[in-house]
């Protein structure tokens, strides 16, 4: 029976946060889609995760996908619904806690949104990232949804016209704020201000409605009882594949890297193959699959990118009369079409995907709307697996804007035989 829904608003998202549970031997399931077939809901599953992909959505929409699950929760008596949010406060953070804060009415919405594992911390309401403002990050620039303010308070009110209130990390949850409504944004400056809020808001039987990021979910899955099961381990491959479709400076970085000190291939992706929807379909693109199928026999670490150079994309999309907003499915939708020859030609491979986009292309390709999370073998990189025709293929997800500089060597130490 679930306890605890997570709505997530991009599928590495959900993952991050669900692996926190599974790891625990806590039986979770992840739906890629906002509808819950309550047909493939195990009756053992504890621990509900539901990927809304609203992050690119407008704030009207991301509100109404958000708050008609929220509501379903409500109905169906879950007891406690997290709202995952980036760690970075990318996506139309206002209106998904509006939604959730709608739908769960008799008590404040309480927003934990630190990850100070990662360097994520919120000080007097105020949001920084390694040391910097958020607004002055990598994040400031992320060329889908950069954020543009660091007081929290100010990011809500963007989108939203809820109540927002802030309390530091001194302060004590007093019966007016308990009994406040809107939102409530906890400062997070270290993990144990995070234990803390949480042990207090557990004994004050206030985490019905609550919101943050992975880290919140890590501390949940230690302080709510569950049932327990045998923990899941991952399996070593031949092949890490690397899908990298996040265009983050950090990524960038990482595949630099592995590429001069890791031992990885590195291919990158051409205009058209990342954007012509028709290329996979072409002798060209067959070759091309043919091509990637033999460098993956011959090679056991490769990383594919899909950074663009100066201007190629602006010109193509207007030769080419394509809507800028159509990137963010083409790019995923190419590397779908890859992952999916690879994974059909038999070879012993793991497929890594930075961006949630990048999963979120493959499984849309193959018709595919559950993954089973199984261990987290570094920080926000998450291993699981999904089923095509009977087949399980093991996958690796990581957020665009997590890890080290050498994490993808990393990942390789850990994954290849």
């Amino acid at each position: 029976m679930v306890k605890l829904l997570i709505i997530a608003d991009d599928f590495t998202g959900a993952l991050d946060t669900g692996i926190q549970f599974a790891k625990e031997g806590i039986r979770t399931q992840v739906f890629t889609t906002s509808k819950v077939d309550t047909q493939r809901l195990n009756p053992d599953t504890e621990v509900l995760v539901v990927n809304t992909e609203s992050r690119p959505m407008s704030g009207d929409d991301a509100y109404k996908v958000v708050y008609g699950i929220a509501d379903w929760a409500v109905k169906q008596e879950i007891e406690i619904i997290l709202k995952k949010t980036d760690s970075a406060l990318r996506g139309n953070i206002g209106m998904e806690l509006q939604a959730v804060s709608g739908a769960v009415t008799d008590q404040p919405l309480f927003f934990l949104p630190g990850h100070p594992k990662i360097q994520r911390i919120t000080s007097k309401g105020v949001h920084y990232v390694e040391g910097k403002l958020v607004e002055d990050s990598v994040f400031g620039k992320d060329p889908y949804e950069p954020v543009k303010q660091s007081y929290i308070p100010d990011i809500i009110k963007m989108q939203s016209d809820i109540t927002v209130n802030c309390i530091g990390t001194e302060d004590k949850i007093t019966s007016d704020i308990a009994a406040s409504t809107g939102v409530v944004v906890c400062d997070i400056k270290k993990a144990e201000n995070l234990d803390t809020r949480v042990d207090q808001l557990i004994q004050k039987k206030k985490v019905r409605a609550i919101a943050g990021c992975s880290a919140l979910g890590e501390c949940l899955a230690k302080k709510i009882t569950f049932q327990h099961t045998e923990k899941k381990v991952f399996e070593k491959t031949a092949i890490l594949y690397v899908a990298c479709g996040s265009l983050n400076k950090i990524t960038g970085e990482q595949v630099d890297y592995a590429k001069q000190w890791g031992g990885f291939v590195r291919r990158h992706l051409s205009i058209e193959q990342k954007l012509d929807e028709n290329y996979y379909t072409t002798a060209r693109g067959q070759s091309f699959l043919k091509e990637m199928i033999d460098l993956c026999k011959e090679n056991s670490k490769i990383v594919v990118d899909s950074f663009d150079t100066s201007g190629e994309k602006e010109a193509y999309l207007k030769q080419h009369s394509i809507p800028a907003e159509k990137v963010r499915k083409l790019i995923p939708a190419a590397f779908g079409q890859m992952i999916k020859a690879l994974v059909n030609s038999g070879l012993d491979i793991t497929v890594l995907m930075t961006g949630g986009d990048t999963l979120m292309g493959y499984m849309n390709l193959i018709g595919c709307t559950q993954i089973e999370p199984i261990c987290e073998i570094e920080q926000g990189v998450v291993v699981s697996w999904v089923e095509q025709n009977g087949i399980r293929q093991q996958v690796i997800s990581k957020s665009g804007g997590v890890g080290d500089k050498d994490i993808l060597c990393k990942i390789a130490d850990t994954i290849i035989k």
